[in-house]
This record gives structure tokens, C-alpha cells and sequence, in this order.
């Protein structure tokens, strides 16, 4: 019988180890190898990968774990942002989209790893799924960012802002459409576990606090790059 989730509990800090050993090393073989045989087979499959586990993850959330299926479309950013890479990586398509994707995971999943929407602990299979989509996530992001060497611009941080800020407008009216359950993007309701919002002021009027708070996150996720562009600005992109 699963435990209650304990926020920074020892499962929750052993989950976090396990996502990032997960997801960092085979990145950073991948770009030592520097084999473009093994990376043409290794990007689609986990690409495909990717979007089949999230497919059979909503559709066992319904239908296996029988919860109301408003909870259970793939309409979080996070899934939104798992959909985006696994595209990328199986049409070996890039562009803006890498943008977004490395944004929004960075923006995104690191915050619900840091503060994760969960009820019960191991082995509960909310959780399980929610570290196993998180690790997929980050393995996804750090491919195309580690091995792959794609990086963000200053331009592109004002673009995945507004790109961002009309999805949110158009989650606002799906989450009142569907229903009281739906809280997608946390629109209506903090999340369980506490987090940032809890300081924030109840919901709708946290939204313009939210998006001040996403592009405070956004310049602070390209501060790795602009050291690197100051440090080293001959080979800024």
C-alpha cells in the first residue's frame, strides 16, 4: 500500500537522483561517441518512445486506473512538451520547436520535479509514471541540447514567451469547457503538493503573477548560454 507523498522525502530525493542519472548520461555518451549511425537509430526510437508511453500512460490513467478522464488529457505543458520532442526526434525536423521544447522542460518539468503533483509515494503508479514521463522528458531534451549541441538565443526567449503565453490563453477557456476537474497548466488550482503558487493569489488572479514569474524562469534558464556567449563569445550562435 502506497504512503502518502512526502515532499523532499526520501523517495521523492531518490526519484529526483534516478531522473537525472537517467537522463544525463546517455546524452553525454552519445556526444563522446560522436557516431551519427548510432544517433540516427537512438533519436527516433526514442522519440517513439516517448509519444507511445504518454499514449498508453492517458489511456491507462482512464481505463486502468478508472480516474475521470477530464484529469487525463495530454494538455499540461509537460505533455504538450513530450509531444513536441518526440516529434522533433522522429522527423529529425529541429527550428523553433527546440526552443520551446527546452524551455518549457526546463521551465515546466523541473518544477514538477522540484514540487511534484502526487498523493502517494512508491510504488503507487501515478507516481511511477509521473518520474518515468519526467525522465523520458529530460533524456529527450538533453539529447538535442547535449549531444546534438542545439542551444536557445536572446530571440528566442521572447518567442517561446508569446508562443507560450497563446497556448495558456487557449488552455483558459478548455479547462472551463471540460470541466471542475480540469486544472491544466494549474489555471484554476494550486497543485497539491505546495509549490510557488501557494504565495501567490488564488486562482484566476495568480495568472498575471504566473506569467510575470515564466519569463523571470525563461532568462534565468538562458543564463548558462550567456555565460558561455561572454566567456567564450567566438563561438556564440
Amino acid at each position: 500500500m502506497p504512503e502518502k507523498f512526502v515532499l523532499f522525502g526520501a523517495e521523492h530525493l531518490y526519484a529526483v537522483i534516478v531522473v537525472l542519472i537517467v537522463s544525463i548520461v546517455p546524452p553525454m555518451v552519445l556526444r563522446k561517441l560522436k557516431s551519427p549511425k548510432i544517433n540516427d537509430v537512438f533519436a527516433p526510437c526514442l522519440g517513439w518512445a516517448m509519444i507511445g508511453y504518454s499514449v498508453f500512460k492517458h489511456l491507462y490513467g482512464v481505463f486502468g486506473l478508472e480516474e475521470p478522464w477530464q484529469i487525463w488529457l495530454p494538455l499540461h505543458m509537460c505533455h504538450l512538451a513530450n509531444f513536441i520532442i518526440g516529434y522533433l526526434l522522429i522527423t529529425g525536423k529541429r527550428g523553433f520547436l527546440v526552443d520551446v521544447a527546452y524551455f518549457w522542460t526546463f521551465g515546466g518539468a523541473s518544477m514538477a520535479m522540484i514540487t511534484p503533483d502526487l498523493s502517494f509515494g512508491w510504488p503507487d503508479p501515478n507516481f511511477i509514471m509521473f518520474m518515468v514521463t519526467h525522465a523520458l522528458l529530460f533524456l529527450g531534451i538533453l539529447y538535442l541540447t547535449i549531444t546534438e549541441r542545439l542551444r536557445p538565443t536572446t530571440a528566442s526567449i521572447w518567442g517561446v514567451f508569446k508562443f507560450s503565453f497563446i497556448v495558456m490563453l487557449c488552455i483558459i477557456p478548455i479547462n472551463y469547457i471540460i470541466g471542475d476537474l480540469a486544472n491544466y497548466w494549474y489555471l484554476r488550482e494550486p497543485p497539491v503538493v505546495g509549490s510557488i503558487m501557494d504565495f501567490l493569489p488564488t486562482p484566476p488572479l495568480h495568472i498575471p503573477f504566473v506569467v510575470a514569474i515564466a519569463y523571470v524562469l525563461f532568462w534565468l534558464m538562458y543564463v548558462p548560454y550567456l555565460v558561455k556567449d561572454i566567456i567564450s563569445p567566438e563561438k556564440a550562435k
